[in-house]
């Protein structure tokens, strides 16, 4: 948020779309393109046609209990119905482990 406005329309609109790229040079199947794909693409997806109802919040706490709200309410339906409905496709996605390693 910058000036109390969502980075999507400051004055003007100035979000045209979104874009989504994998560069594919070293990816030589359709299951290796699907592993770097999903389930980042339906994430995508749902910023690109889901309008939040934190996108027009100006107040600040406000704003990140909203947000806080929407992610939650997205990682579950991703957990609980969207991987579900990926294994019954056969699509072969990538779910990174949690933490990092060096």
């Amino acid at each position: 948020m910058v000036n109390g406005l969502t980075p999507v329309c400051w004055g003007r609109c100035v979000l045209e779309g979104v874009e989504a790229c994998l560069w594919t040079e070293m990816v030589r199947t359709a299951e290796r393109a699907d592993y770097m794909l999903y389930p980042r693409l339906l994430a995508v997806a749902e910023r690109a046609w889901h309008a939040a109802d934190w996108e027009t919040v100006v107040d600040q706490t406000e704003f990140e209990r909203a947000r806080q709200t929407d992610w939650a309410q997205f990682a579950a339906a991703l957990g609980q119905r969207e991987l579900r409905r990926l294994d019954r496709l056969a699509v072969n996605y990538r779910l990174p482990r949690p933490g990092v390693t060096l």
